[in-house]
């Protein structure tokens, strides 16, 4: 079992989190961070001596599972790759899968 880590924004300069076993039963952090880094040091402070992994979403999206120790010792650059991560999912529902009929691709090609 991995637990889950929710980050989300409370304001543009202000983070919270909640950590739970499954999606429906979280405990809510109570504290409001500055920066989402913190949230990850935080998190990973409470969640390292009793787990290796952790699932990570944020701001609803679900990014993957994540080293604890990782939350602790680079959470700047795991930030930085969840950013990524969320990045590619907007792109990735931004493109519209547009498959033009038999005679619009003659004439594309043609051009």
């Amino acid at each position: 079992m991995q637990p889950i880590l929710d980050i989300r924004t409370v304001r543009s300069d202000l983070y919270t989190y909640s950590l739970g076993a499954a999606p429906e039963a979280e405990l809510q952090c109570g504290d409001f961070f500055e920066t989402a880094e913190r949230c990850l040091l935080d998190a990973g402070r409470g969640l390292y001596l009793y787990f290796d992994r952790v699932q990570i979403r944020f701001a609803g999206f679900a990014l993957g599972s994540f080293p604890v120790a990782r939350m602790i010792d680079d959470p700047p650059g795991l930030l930085q790759e969840l950013m990524a991560r969320i990045l590619r999912i907007y792109r990735t529902r931004a493109v519209p899968r547009w498959n033009p009929p038999q005679a619009a691709r003659e004439r594309l090609s043609r051009a």
